[in-house]
């Protein structure tokens, strides 16, 4: 009887080895580690952090940037879905271009929140080798499920990130395979589903669900770890489904005996604060914006040509104008770049209710482009009409090339107006974000950890 996918899940993440990683795929999971901490040092600051500290419980783990430090050490369940949280709040984690899936808020704060011994806190670096492992992991289902599970309602943020993060978690603690693999299907049986249908309706509780798969694949580590087990074939299932058919996955894809870290190409780093459907549409009016100011108060119609699935993000926020609603509203994206003059991280601190802003959302309308939806999910495409009072239009479009893996080269999606980043684009936003919480220097200590040693367990 041949073992099942779990097993086989398992035997790949005890037999990978750093020395398997390129070096730009090591450098990569370098920023994967460095670049949610800085999101969560950032997203620390707004009062929606309060979010991620419902469910705390105490214990031993300390978040990053938290500001009441050892009196609210949490335990490692609490803190994967604090810093789960705390991390997307600004919707500038990473993203998995071939998944639609954001692989660090489940798998990085996973990590961080195994980190804590008897002993102590173990090495950032030792967290660099267990996350390039969770990455190939959530990827590989990611892609081979790449949009079916999305359209058929299910975020692959929170499921294939739980089984990513349970491989990741084993891999730190150097389980063994038997107990790995009971890991692994444990997190599958127990994945938390998030319904699409939260994430279009700009719930509060959205950015959770990262977390609360972090939370899953600690509980399935230790579950394994008493003995306890789900059956060697939850994955792929049998004569009867499995997760993986009803994630509409292509079973036949996963081959982990050939799997060697090509999954961390498609992993892209995201420039600015949104929802990524609803950043094609920003970057089209930058490239407005790029060939001469534009008077807000002289707009009278918006016109966006999109693919359908970004116009599901295509409702103005509600009344309240929560954080969230704000960053998954293409609307609110739009009038907020073209009342700001551009779009970052100070549009995100702005006042969240703004009559200027509010009164260009009756001017937007969105319609499906033909071409641009038979190019997705390979390239994000949005064009923007902007018709002005005096008879003027101004035009801008973007074709982010969202699903367009590369080894080396641009660590955010080329097509973009804003530069894709570079390694030194990766510094400036690192230190952007994780400067509004710690000192420079101290911002400098994290890189170093991360970035230094040669070497890894």
């Amino acid at each position: 009887m041949s073992a099942g996918l779990a097993s086989r899940i398992a035997d790949f993440s005890l037999r990978f080895k750093w020395e398997d990683l390129s070096a730009p795929r090591k450098n990569k999971a370098r920023w994967f580690l460095a670049d949610f901490i800085a999101c969560t040092l950032a997203g620390s600051t707004l009062p929606e952090a309060a979010s991620g500290y419902v469910l705390a419980q105490p214990g031993p783990v300390r978040l990053p940037g938290d500001a009441k430090g050892d009196a609210r050490a949490l335990s490692p369940e609490s803190a994967a879905v604090a810093m789960g949280t705390i991390g997307a709040l600004l919707q500038i984690h990473d993203g998995f271009g071939g998944g639609g899936n954001h692989p660090s808020s489940s798998i990085v704060s996973a990590l961080w929140a195994s980190r804590w011994t008897e002993k102590g806190a173990r090495p950032l670096a030792d967290l660099l080798l267990p996350a390039a492992v969770g990455y190939e992991v959530a990827c590989r289902i990611a892609k081979c499920s790449h949009p079916a599970q999305t359209l058929a309602g299910a975020a692959p943020t929170s499921t294939t990130g739980a089984i990513g993060a349970a491989a990741a978690v084993g891999k730190l603690l150097q389980l063994n395979q038997k107990t790995l693999a009971d890991a692994i299907s444990i997190a599958a049986f127990t994945a938390p589903v998030a319904a699409m249908r939260g994430l279009t309706e700009h719930g509060s509780v959205v950015p959770l669900h990262g977390g609360l798969a972090a939370r899953t694949a600690l509980e399935a580590v230790r579950l394994a770890q008493a003995g306890l087990a789900a059956g060697d074939n939850v994955l792929e299932g049998g004569k009867d489904r499995g997760l993986l058919q009803l994630l509409q996955a292509d079973v036949s894809a996963l081959v982990p005996e050939d799997w060697y870290g090509e999954m961390i190409d498609g992993v892209y780093f995201k420039p600015l604060p949104a929802c990524r459907h609803a950043q094609p549409a920003v970057e089209a009016i930058l490239a407005i914006l790029k060939d001469g100011p534009l008077d807000y108060r002289a707009v009278k119609e918006i016109k966006v040509k999109t693919y359908p699935m970004a116009l599901m993000f295509g409702q103005p926020p509600r009344e309240s104008h929560e954080l969230y609603d704000r960053l998954m509203s293409m609307p609110w994206a739009i009038a907020s770049c073209l009342v700001h003059g551009g779009f970052g991280f100070d549009n995100v601190t702005a006042p969240a209710r703004d009559p200027r802003i509010e009164g260009l959302y009756g001017l937007i309308e969105g319609v499906v482009d033909e071409k641009a939806a038979a190019e997705y999910p390979g390239r994000f495409c949005t064009r923007i009409e902007i018709q002005m009072k005096n008879g003027e239009t101004r035009t801008g479009e973007c074709r982010m090339e969202y699903g367009m893996p590369a080894e080396a080269g641009p660590y955010s999606p080329r097509g973009t107006t804003t530069p894709p980043l570079d390694d030194e684009g990766m510094r400036r936003k690192f230190f952007d974000l994780a400067c509004r919480r710690i000192s420079r220097g101290d911002a400098e200590g994290l890189l170093t950890q991360i970035f230094e040693p040669e070497s890894t367990t």
